[in-house]
Parts: structure tokens; C-alpha cells; sequence
């Protein structure tokens, strides 16, 4: 049974993130939901997202991504995106092979993605679905989690710091203390 994925928006930031015990230094990553229309799947109305998460790739700059073509390698080789879209209860595994990025038109940009529906992963008797879909995404920020630098206001230069050494933080505002919906984080904006 194919399921109709029609995109009605989203969300891409960008976070700092090391892991020394995968020996993965201090990174620069993009995350990336997809907001769908409700569907039928399994009997059931889904009201769900497709998350693209550590997305790795060139970004020290908007200029990085504007008007670029980028292909993933798919899981489990290198270089792969974490992607999954939740339904019937459970994570389904999503590999996205390639992203078309517009440009910027203030905070939004325009993004389409080429990928597959990993159905067989969990057990599914219906095929992978592969999809293109194309929407526009909403740039909330750049953010630094607490356990990379705990959110202060005495560490707020050191966090313009840390992500200086990322991206080009002229093109951002200055940093601020915000909830990013699961713990306080030092954010940084897009210049408008």
C-alpha cells in the first residue's frame, strides 16, 4: 500500500555536536523536519513528519546551501542521513539520496528531496516507497546544546566562539538563551 506524502512545510537548523565515544569531533550539522497532510496508513490516520537528523555536509555559510544540489550516501555507508517517519507506532527508517536547495527568501527556503520509504525494515509486507517532494522549509537557528556549552549568560561569548570556528557568524545575530522544546540551548539567528 503506497502512502501520499504531501508536504505542508517545515523546519531545518543547524547544531553543534561531538560524540568522543565514536571519536566524532565538535560538528556542524543540519536537522530537517518535513511536515505531511494527515493520511491513511494500516487502517489508522497518521498526522506525522518526516526527520532528517545529522545531516553533514558543507555549511559555513547560507552561501553553502543556496541554490545547491547535494547526494547522500544511504544507510549504512558513510556520510548517510538519519531519517525516519513515524507510523503505526514505530520509527520507519527513511534514506533521502538527494537535496535541492533554492535560495533564501528571508528565514524560508525552498527544498526537494529524493528518497525511499524503507517499509521491509520494519517487517511491512508493502514495498519501499520511493518519493520526491518538494516544500518549503523555515530556518529557526543554529544552536549549541548544554553539554556542549551550558546556557549562561557568561558563556554566551564563549559559545560566538566555539561556532566561529563553523560558520560565519557575521551573517547571525548575536547569541541568546532559548527553549528549543526539550531544554534551554544558546541559539543563533538568521540576519534577516
Amino acid at each position: 500500500m503506497a502512502i501520499k506524502l504531501c508536504p505542508i512545510g517545515g523546519k531545518i537548523n543547524a547544531f553543534l555536536f561531538e560524540n568522543e565515544s565514536i571519536n566524532l569531533p565538535l560538528s556542524l550539522f543540519l536537522s530537517i523536519r518535513i511536515d505531511l497532510e494527515e493520511f491513511q496508513f494500516q487502517s489508522e490516520f497518521e498526522d506525522t513528519c518526516i526527520q532528517l537528523d545529522f545531516i553533514k555536509m558543507k555549511f559555513n555559510s547560507f552561501l553553502d546551501i543556496e541554490n545547491k544540489e547535494i547526494e547522500f550516501a544511504l544507510n549504512p555507508e558513510d556520510g548517510y542521513i538519519d531519517g525516519s517517519i513515524y507510523l503505526d507506532s514505530q520509527h520507519v527508517p527513511v534514506d533521502i539520496s538527494k537535496i535541492s536547495f533554492s535560495s533564501f527568501d528571508k528565514d524560508n527556503i525552498n527544498a526537494k528531496f529524493e528518497g525511499v520509504v524503507l517499509f521491509d525494515y520494519c517487517g511491512y509486507e508493502d514495498s519501499n516507497q520511493e518519493f520526491i517532494i518538494e516544500t518549503t522549509l523555515n530556518f529557526e537557528n543554529i544552536f549549541i546544546p548544554s553539554d556542549i556549552t551550558s546556557p549562561s549568560t557568561q558563556n554566551l561569548e564563549i559559545a560566538k566562539k566555539k561556532l566561529s570556528e563553523f560558520f560565519a557568524i557575521s551573517e547571525l545575530t548575536d547569541p541568546v538563551i532559548e527553549n528549543n522544546g526539550f531544554c534551554d540551548v544558546i541559539a543563533f539567528h538568521k540576519l534577516a
